[in-house]
């Protein structure tokens, strides 16, 4: 995206994985209980993260792997799972339907998270500070089967996605911002298949390694009103983006004092209509 290098940008840090022969593996606890633990190297890169305020509607989900739309929402309070599945899923499959025509989408699940100590709650973890893809090659069909069962074989002979819609659930996004990768910067040998091991099953992320070949972007100040969609898996192999790194970083431009970020990020299962 020859545009992105005019943007205004800040010079910030990013944590990569550092690629070795072993399997990386990430265990997550359940929430309150602890903090998630990686038992790999990573390596704390300077890049610049461009602001791409400027260019926000020529963005594509299935050419750089995201889109920053206008979204208000009637939620008062994000941290009421009743009023968020009952008022926000709706909302959120509306928003993708709207984007992608699908003819079906499954929201699945929500994560809050708040920025501070690192000390997680029963309401919200941590930012995650490390460059990573929620889903694999491996991980996207098997997110499938666990939602649709016996509807599996229909939505794994068609086109389907995994979209991410990220936004802030207080005020303006200062300390720690989403940083997004252009899907058209990254190259395979970037993704490094990791185990996400949970109490009952083992998942698969991509964590990313470092390329100074990937453009990063981010949407200053990100408000309450707005919502970043986020193309985390594709099925199709045609060039379409397929998996878009992302990572919260530490904001060398927020402003002293400035309030810890507060966001949601909801997962959608997106059948895309037959060709």
């Amino acid at each position: 995206m020859s545009q992105l290098e005019s943007l205004e940008f800040v010079e910030a840090r990013i944590n990569h994985l550092i690629p070795t022969d072993e399997k990386p593996a990430v265990y997550i606890v359940p929430m309150g209980e602890g903090e998630t633990r990686r038992e790999r190297e990573y390596e704390s890169c300077s890049v610049r993260i461009h602001d791409i305020r400027p260019i926000a509607g020529d963005l594509s989900l299935d050419r750089e792997g995201l889109a920053l739309v206008d979204h208000p929402t009637a939620v008062r309070d994000f941290y009421d799972d009743e009023e968020v599945e009952r008022v926000y899923y709706p909302e959120v499959k509306e928003l993708v339907q709207r984007f992608t025509g699908a003819e079906d989408i499954i929201v699945f699940d929500h994560t809050r998270r708040v920025d501070g100590d690192g000390t997680e709650t029963d309401a919200a973890r941590a930012p995650v500070k490390v460059a990573h893809n929620d889903y694999t090659e491996k991980s996207g069909p098997q997110r499938v089967r666990d939602l649709v069962g016996d509807d599996a074989d229909k939505w794994l002979g068609r086109r389907y996605a995994v979209i991410n819609v990220w936004r802030s659930i207080a005020g303006p996004v200062e300390t720690t911002p989403l940083a997004v990768a252009d899907a058209t910067s990254m190259v395979p040998s970037d993704l490094i298949a990791t185990d996400l091991v949970y109490e009952d099953r083992v998942g698969e992320i991509y964590d990313i390694a470092h390329n100074p070949k990937h453009r990063w972007m981010y949407v200053p100040k990100m408000a309450r009103d707005e919502a970043m969609l986020i193309k985390c898996y594709d099925s199709r192999t045609d060039g379409t983006a397929r998996f878009t790194a992302h990572t919260a970083f530490k904001n060398p431009a927020a402003a002293e004092g400035a309030a810890p970020r507060e966001s949601i990020e909801i997962r959608t299962l997106v059948l895309f209509p037959e060709d």
